[in-house]
């Protein structure tokens, strides 16, 4: 079997993990053995997992930047569809929300976040949210 997440002396960046797990699996001798021991599918199958671990860590990301300089509003949930997606055994939800900010002109949008397992909105709930002025679908569940 081909260990693919070695720990890294010098880092615990999760990003940079994948980036060299991707290498291993892909190139060279390792990817090479892989294929042809494991199968195409099994190398296709990480490959996907892979990009969903990158997915995931974007929307970290995002969320971390939201929290800083999101605009804070109060959402009313209309929907709610669950997307089997886990980051860091919390849930990654469709959130279908009629917004109304602080300031200006309520409206409704559809987002893909994360929300706390704890604390799963539902339909009829309000939420305090950070939403992007210049990406209405980009959100962050206070």
């Amino acid at each position: 079997m081909v260990f693919l997440f070695g720990k890294d002396k010098n880092t615990n960046d999760p990003e940079k993990a994948l980036n060299d797990a991707e290498k291993k699996l892909n190139k060279g001798f390792t990817g090479f053995a892989t294929k042809a021991f494991m199968g195409k599918d099994y190398v296709d199958k990480m490959n996907e997992t892979m990009a969903m671990g990158h997915e995931a860590i974007d929307m970290q990301k995002a969320s971390q930047n939201l929290n800083q300089i999101g605009i804070p509003a109060v959402a009313k949930v209309l929907s709610i569809q669950d997307t089997g997606e886990l980051v860091n055994y919390d849930p990654m939800v469709i959130l279908k929300l009629e917004v109304t900010p602080q300031t200006g002109v309520p409206f409704e949008t559809t987002a893909k976040t994360i929300v706390s397992k704890i604390a799963i909105p539902r339909v009829g709930d309000t939420i305090n949210i950070k939403y992007s002025p210049t990406d209405l679908t980009s959100i962050v569940v206070l």
